[in-house]
């Protein structure tokens, strides 16, 4: 998280494992708010082994109700 904000930067790590075989994406990814209760998740995904994918990215609009 980034003091004082609903904003943050971070990574997931997304594995598969299939018989003998392995296969991870890493997903650096950020979340901005753009509003009180609206915020923009930002996503890359970047395999380790292009072997079954390849650079991706996508793009969230997430919607918090308030909060009490």
């Amino acid at each position: 998280m980034i003091s004082g904000t609903r904003n943050f930067i971070g990574i997931e790590f997304n594995k598969t494992f299939y018989q003998s075989d392995f296969d991870m994406t890493m997903r650096p990814q950020m979340r901005l708010g753009i509003a009180e209760n609206l915020l923009i998740g930002i996503v890359a995904g970047i395999p380790v082994s292009r072997e079954n994918e390849r650079l991706s990215s996508f793009i969230r609009l997430i919607w918090e109700p308030k909060h009490k």
